[in-house]
């Protein structure tokens, strides 16, 4: 028996009375955790080498409207422990004060907090917070997917005023019935995916559309005076665009993936180091001592398609469910020539360019679309590292 946790997130709609309450808990989470933020940032060599974090039971007895706060103790733990992952994280990737841990600010875009003594039982179509936060209705479009019995915990998040219950529960996934496809997949920037099959999704008009929305409230608010009303309401509407723009992208991800899992068997994957790809590189020189921006700017437009594109997310959900359903999922070597070889002879094309995206193989004189002809070499590397 394999238990997965998987969330289930669920959008409602308080009243005015538990907004405040609401209010009240994502205050006291940021202060308990800034508490944190500021012991740490008290360290000193000298005068304070070790320095001391407070616990629950401190913060009470420092703060006594802590006591009387609808957040529950146990979120509060749960605040604490967040922070001691972001300081854990910050001493492993430590470079230039990056990832340092920083105040959480009550203007940020998404506040939340968790809890992880929830209560397992439902009264009707309504699950209880708590005794002071009251209940919060379900849907019946948004039932439950799995028991209350197995719910291990629960998040509320107020992201761009919408307001969203997140249920993590501990589920036993049971793998697929095997499936006899195969497959191979070359990850583009034109394109998001090209299949061995030769087919090539993308994620399609609606996601320019998005972004030229985006852009458009950016610009608006450029023009708003920073602090007023009217720079306010159009800030609001800008989050509102990146949320809408976000939540496509990883809907699309979504979908591709579970279906990409579900159809096949086998699944080959190209190994891409993202992270060197959009290295920034600095403008060269030219022979009069100038320097030469135009490759600069090209650099710089490729790193944002490769963005756009993120090929990480796609990739991190094909690992986990080809995991979860029992598929295999192979990945071939970062420096395997997949675009250069043909799938047919395996002649080597060592001279192709970026630019070109169909060539002929000088051998059998197969032409060759570039992308379909990478998925191809995926698929059979991957199918003789599956059989070694």
């Amino acid at each position: 028996m394999t238990v997965r946790h998987v969330a289930q997130r669920i959008p409602f709609r308080p009243n005015n009375t538990q907004k405040a309450l609401l209010e009240q808990c994502f205050g006291a989470r940021r202060f308990v955790y800034n508490q944190q933020v500021e012991a740490f940032d008290s360290y000193d060599r000298e005068s304070n080498p070790v320095p001391k974090y407070p616990n629950v039971t401190d913060l009470k007895n420092r703060f006594p409207w802590l006591r009387d706060c609808p957040l529950p103790s146990n979120a509060m733990s749960q605040s604490i422990r967040d922070f001691a992952k972001a300081k854990g994280s910050y001493f492993r990737k430590a470079r230039y004060e990056k990832n340092r841990p920083r105040f959480a600010s009550r203007n940020d875009n998404i506040q939340s907090f968790r809890n992880c003594a929830p209560i397992r039982h439902m009264e009707g179509n309504r699950y209880l917070l708590s005794r002071k936060l009251g209940s919060v209705r379900i849907r019946k479009r948004d039932r439950l997917r799995y028991p209350i019995e197995n719910l291990s915990s629960w998040t509320v998040k107020r992201e761009n005023q919408t307001y969203y219950l997140t249920l993590l529960f501990d589920v036993d996934i049971q793998p697929m019935p095997k499936a006899e496809g195969r497959v191979g997949i070359d990850l583009g920037v034109k394109d998001l995916i090209t299949l061995s099959t030769g087919e090539k999704i993308g994620y399609g008009d609606r996601l320019k559309k998005l972004e030229t929305d985006v852009i458009r409230q950016q610009r608006m608010l450029s023009h708003r005076m920073k602090g007023s009303n009217r720079y306010r309401k159009q800030r609001l509407r800008l989050e509102h665009a990146y949320v809408r723009l976000r939540h496509y992208r990883e809907n699309m991800r979504h979908q591709l993936s579970h279906r990409l899992i579900e159809e096949n068997q086998l699944v080959g994957l190209e190994t891409l180091a993202v992270r060197n790809m959009v290295r920034k590189v600095k403008p060269k020189k030219s022979p009069d001592g100038r320097y030469m921006r135009n490759g600069q700017n090209c650099k710089r437009t490729l790193n944002r398609l490769i963005h756009r594109a993120s090929w990480s997310g796609f990739v991190s959900k094909l690992v986990y469910k080809a995991e979860w359903y029992g598929r295999t999922l192979i990945q071939v070597g970062r420096f395997y020539p997949s675009s250069k070889l043909c799938h047919e002879c395996g002649w080597k094309y060592k001279e192709l360019k970026l630019s070109e995206r169909e060539w002929t193989c000088r051998n059998c004189g197969t032409r060759h679309d570039r992308d379909v002809n990478a998925a191809l070499n995926i698929l059979a590397e991957a199918e003789r590292l599956a059989a070694s």
